[in-house]
């Protein structure tokens, strides 16, 4: 384990599927914006999956390297 997912907020459409799949780590801001609650607790795999599975590809991935993995 050892990848992080950022979230373009300016990219963020607000559909709601990162929320619904991985409550523990996104939620909703005041602007209706998903938003990380926190550091991700998520596996590399589930990291993965979320930005693949984000509709306006406003989630990315990163190695502990700061290496963008393709999604």
């Amino acid at each position: 384990m050892g990848y992080r997912i950022h979230l373009d907020v300016d990219d963020c459409m607000s559909s709601g599927k990162c929320v619904a799949d991985y409550p523990t780590v996104f939620e909703f801001d005041d602007d209706e914006l998903a938003s990380l609650k926190g550091e991700s607790a998520l596996s590399d795999e589930d990291c993965i999956r979320v930005a693949r599975n984000c509709p306006s590809r406003a989630l990315s991935v990163f190695d502990s390297d700061g290496n963008e993995i393709p999604t």
